[in-house]
């Protein structure tokens, strides 16, 4: 769901107490978008170009070194949700994430805890991942009656910083507080 995606993250951009200038790009504006050295760059596009229709990758070699080296030149990636998916294993991009996503089961209702033993509960679909454990911080783990996964991480990337996370979907979980 694009649009409310989009407004999810604008809502969170509020909360800063500078101003954050979001741009919402296509493929072709990366390149350019990434060269201007943004603080931010948001990742909620999976690899497939047309998932239903066919198996074009947008992630070419181009892209795979652009973005690891914006994030270790000193920016920060936020790689949400979809942003995890279907990339191939051995990218600088996948090793850069030091997670991905491995597949989802039909919607249903997902538990988010955090360490602290906060949590919150919506309508999901359940995101399993494969993270390596020792190399990030996990932030968030989540359960539901498919089993247990890992939801949320970060970890230093060269200068940079990166940030996985997989809730949510629908447009209910993004207006969860």
């Amino acid at each position: 769901p694009h649009d409310p995606l989009v407004n999810y993250f604008q809502g969170i951009a509020k909360h800063f107490p500078q101003e954050l200038k979001m741009t919402d790009l296509t493929i072709e504006q990366l390149t350019k978008a990434l060269h201007e050295q943004p603080d931010l760059f948001l990742l909620s596009k999976e690899n497939r170009l047309a998932p239903k229709t066919n198996d074009a990758f947008w992630l070419n070699e181009t892209y795979d070194q652009l973005i690891t080296k914006y994030v270790a030149g000193g920016g920060s990636l936020i790689a949400y949700h979809s942003g995890l998916s279907s990339y191939p294993i051995h990218s600088a991009f996948s090793e850069m994430l030091r997670g991905r996503f491995l597949h989802h089961p039909k919607p249903t209702e997902v538990t988010y805890r955090e360490p602290n033993g906060k949590s919150y509960k919506i309508w999901d679909e359940h995101y399993f991942t494969e993270v390596a454990i020792g190399e990030t911080e996990v932030l968030m783990h989540s359960f539901s009656h498919y089993g247990e996964s890992i939801a949320a991480w970060r970890h230093l990337y060269g200068k940079g910083k990166v940030f996985c996370m997989t809730p949510a979907h629908f447009s209910e979980g993004l207006q969860h507080e």
